[in-house]
């Protein structure tokens, strides 16, 4: 399967610091990755990941340098297009989790992610935002960045 299909539509987005700012917070999430692909059809397939990394945020805010753990599956079509959504955790260095919820297809701009709080400081947390994906991976390794925006 070739990467370039299915991998800009990965996206491990998390949310961003409970610290505000004037401006939507931003960032960017850095991960490697493993990709299992079967063909479905011709031209058709589905791909399952898991990714861990790391989420770069404001130094000092909750969230900077937290840990990243994603599931996802992405289905490319015969004709390009292609459908990917998933979750990831994030943990950030009290412990304390987020759930995010992220989702694309080759309809939209830029991907869509939800985050929900799970524990401690980020229990009843909600934030919105989009992301744009890049791939970094090379022949025999799988990694991307994640570039994202909360919603202002």
């Amino acid at each position: 399967m070739n990467r370039i299909i299915f991998l800009p539509a990965m996206l491990w987005v998390i949310s961003t610091s409970l610290v505000g700012a004037a401006n939507a917070p931003s960032g960017y999430n850095v991960f490697a990755c493993e990709v299992k692909t079967i063909a479905l059809d011709e031209g058709h397939s589905l791909s399952t990941f898991s990714g861990k990394g790391v989420l770069v945020s404001t130094p000092g805010s909750p969230d900077h340098m937290a840990s990243i753990e994603c599931l996802g599956t992405i289905e490319s079509m015969p004709d390009k297009s292609f459908k990917a959504s998933g979750y990831c955790v994030v943990t950030d260095r009290d412990g304390d989790k987020l759930l995010d919820r992220w989702w694309a297809d080759s309809t939209m701009p830029k991907g869509r992610w939800e985050d929900t709080g799970i524990s401690g400081k980020w229990k009843g947390f909600r934030r919105t935002g989009s992301y744009v994906y890049t791939d970094r991976s090379t022949q025999t390794e799988c990694r991307g960045v994640s570039n994202w925006e909360a919603d202002r």
